[in-house]
């Protein structure tokens, strides 16, 4: 599948089937799937490595780049997957050793511009994000402490905070 961006900018999903993104005098930010979501994904088709489906980007007088989800996100889709039963608590680590192989998975050709392939929540986002879902219920109030310290940090500390914000409410 192809997705084209010429002379404005596109804003969505990063969808993990094969597909080639190019943008022309544009800008392109796609958010990535949660840590759960690559998991569940991962589970569902095993043997299918995703190496195998990752996408590429052109960007020629233009941006490109990848958000990551914010903390919120990764805890509530997290507890979601551990609580129907997709994922044991003793499972975590072994998924996530597995999928530490093959995250990452995407290639690019960037010429006048720019690609970004790790960008994170600003920290009011961050802080925003943890506020609604606190107030609507869906974050405890001591995992919503043990995220606040996750704000700022990037790869397996981002993973670990939510891992112990999920522990926190056990």
């Amino acid at each position: 599948m192809i997705h084209v961006t010429i002379f404005g900018s596109h804003e969505g999903q990063l969808q993990t089937e094969k597909r080639f993104y190019l943008t022309l005098f544009g800008a392109c930010e796609l958010k990535r799937p949660t840590v759960a979501r690559l998991l569940l994904e991962q589970r569902q088709v095993p043997g299918n490595p995703r190496t195998d489906r990752k996408p590429f980007f052109l960007t020629l007088f233009g941006a490109a780049g990848f958000k990551a989800p914010t903390l919120a996100e990764e805890f509530i889709d997290l507890r979601e997957m551990i609580s129907n039963g997709l994922l044991p608590r003793e499972d975590w680590g072994r998924c996530l050793a597995e999928l530490g192989q093959t995250e990452g998975a995407v290639a690019s050709l960037t010429m006048f511009g720019g690609f970004d392939e790790w960008d994170l929540p600003s920290e009011d986002e961050e802080i925003d994000s943890l506020a609604v879902q606190r107030h609507l219920g869906n974050i405890p109030e001591n995992a919503g402490q043990v995220l606040q310290y996750g704000i700022g940090q990037r790869g397996g500390e981002r993973t670990a905070t939510v891992r112990r914000a999920i522990l926190a409410i056990a």
